[in-house]
């Protein structure tokens, strides 16, 4: 049995990595960091031009403070906020009114807000950037404000503090000054995470695919293709064997393949959108080659599904019957700029001076995607980082999750540029986009198609990926799980608090969709994985080899470009 220590160190672990997400929604490309501060020098105007409001403000927060400080405040820390959740912020009389004066503090930039007069997008934008001073400026991302700190420092004698400013300095080396979000030694691709058996039977410059050894005797006709993003490395899928999508297919008798794509440098900054959906479909002619199959399921997954698609939209162009079905997760094809917090910073202007950026740099470097995403959830991808590693000085977390989600790529900068058109001006959606010389045309897609999303996902918001649900012309069925953007693939299944709620009805409206779905326990892997063998009513014998006299064996799974840097 694991002592208390341990297993709240594993429990920490597990659910800061539930909080943790990785790649976001094509419009978070367009981010401009001036806008930004536009937005704040719009408060700053705005309190400029009303000081009665700021002066009331000031009043009420000051007024509260006294009391306070008298030891009669109102207000309390928040209890179910995880920084206050140490007992010194309700039995420690200095540390209680520390925390009453921070809660007194947000609720007075809460009070000037809602009556500042600000509007629209701008009063939209002022909440983004108060929200983020409220994480930044929280007493315990300070030493003297943080209990638990000040605790560990004299029991550990200064040591806690000693570890603490040698994470720093690993994470100025290591990691672009940012704290570490895992510990980047604790797992090794190959052995602990993407280990499933299995090898590379194609690469080209793009791509290699990798074929998975099957695991039982008799296989379901139809292989499955497996696309990914192309910002985080495509282990999501087959992280430790616990949280691996790919066992699950493999266990079910599913043929498996994977594309996984080279990491770009500048020599490749013309890859773009036509370039991967060329690589999806050559991918999917091997795989025909080598199974003696006419058709696969197609499967694209965050960013990777906009590859997937297109390459869809492509082979529906040119008349090639080549995808059974396909599925679509954590995915959005139909762009709208109030889908996240991403679509306050996105204009014309910004999407300009991102072009040219990145076109003058050739990429969309790994440290450009970290500042990115870290922009929408602070406290969550790095402040709890920032209290953990260097204010307590704990070792970075141990988690397979975290562990991928620190292992970003580069992006090209012709697919940037793609990605930030897609999400200015919704071209698959709107049939404007073609893809290598051919229109884009997804309601000419008759096959059946599976879209998931998730309910806590802040980054491909589950209303954003219901969207999709309108665009094709075959039959379309709609899963929503209780999860967040990674954790939708990569969650265990011993979870007692897994749902999720299908819907065939599919209305314009998602919230009517929500309300006549059908809700179910557990992970809805299970539900899905019966979608796709129930495309076929046939058993073929695995092979006895993988690859084939074409196709020859590489070399054995993951790889060689996930290990690329």
């Amino acid at each position: 049995m694991q002592d208390d220590a341990t297993t709240s160190a594993t429990t920490s672990a597990s659910d800061i990595a539930d909080r943790t997400e990785g790649m976001a929604a094509a419009s978070a490309f367009g981010v401009d960091a001036r806008s930004i501060r536009d937005a704040w020098n719009t408060v700053i105007r705005q309190a400029g031009t009303q000081p009665a409001v700021v002066a009331e403000a000031a009043s009420r927060f000051g007024a509260e403070l006294v009391r306070v400080w008298l030891g009669a405040g109102p207000v309390e820390p928040e209890p179910r906020d995880p920084r206050f959740a140490d007992a010194a912020w309700q039995e420690n009389p200095l540390f209680r009114r520390i925390g009453q004066s921070y809660q007194a503090w947000t609720r007075s930039l809460d009070h000037w807000l809602e009556h500042s007069g600000l509007e629209g997008i701008d009063r939209e934008r002022a909440r983004f950037v108060l929200d983020a001073a409220k994480d930044v400026l929280a007493p315990v991302n300070a030493l003297p404000g943080n209990p638990e700190a000040l605790r560990l420092l004299l029991e550990t004698r200064g040591g806690s503090l000693m570890r603490g400013a040698r994470n720093f300095l690993d994470d100025v080396r290591h990691n672009h000054g940012y704290p570490a979000v895992a510990d980047r030694h604790a797992f090794e691709i190959g052995r602990d995470v993407a280990a499933s058996a299995g090898a590379v039977i194609f690469r080209n410059d793009l791509f290699e695919l990798i074929q998975y050894q099957p695991k039982t005797p008799a296989l379901a006709p139809i292989p499955f293709l497996y696309v990914f993003s192309q910002v985080n490395r495509f282990y999501l899928g087959d992280l430790t064997p616990d949280r691996s999508l790919f066992q699950r297919l493999l266990d079910a008798g599913i043929p498996v393949f994977a594309v996984s794509w080279k990491n770009p440098g500048e020599a490749q900054r013309d890859w773009n959108l036509d370039t991967y959906a060329e690589g999806v479909i050559q991918a999917i002619a091997v795989m025909r080659a080598v199974t003696g199959q006419d058709k696969v399921h197609l499967m694209g997954l965050c960013a990777g599904g906009l590859a997937a698609a297109a390459a869809a939209g492509v082979m529906q162009a040119r008349g090639q019957d080549w995808v059974d079905a396909m599925s679509l997760f954590v995915n959005v094809l139909d762009f709208r700029p109030d889908d996240s917090d991403f679509g306050l910073f996105v204009s014309e202007r910004s999407v300009a001076a991102q072009k040219a950026l990145v076109r003058a740099r050739g990429v969309f470097t790994e440290r450009n995607v970290f500042e990115m995403f870290a922009l929408l959830r602070i406290e969550e991808n790095i402040m709890g980082f920032f209290r953990n590693n260097y204010l307590l000085g704990q070792a970075p977390l141990k988690h397979p999750l975290l562990f991928w989600s620190m292992d970003y790529t580069r992006v090209p900068a012709e697919m940037q540029c793609d990605l930030l058109d897609l999400s200015q001006h919704n071209g698959l959606a709107s049939k404007d986009r073609p893809v290598l010389g051919e229109g884009i045309d997804l309601s000419r897609v008759d096959y059946p198609v599976y879209i998931m999303a998730g309910s806590t996902d802040h980054i491909t918001p589950w209303k954003a990926c219901y969207r999709s649900t309108q665009l094709f012309g075959g039959e379309v069925t709609f899963v929503l799980t209780n999860q967040n953007h990674t954790q939708t693939i990569s969650g265990r299944l011993d979870n007692r608090h897994l749902k999720y709620w299908v819907a065939t009805n599919l209305p314009p409206d998602p919230e009517a969709a929500l309300a006549s779905a059908d809700a179910h326990a557990g992970s809805w892997t299970f539900h899905w994985i019966d979608w796709l063998s129930g495309r076929s009513d046939t058993l073929v014998p695995a092979p006895a080899v993988l690859g084939s006299q074409e196709y020859p064996v590489l070399g054995p799974a993951p790889g060689q470009y996930v290990r690329e840097h």
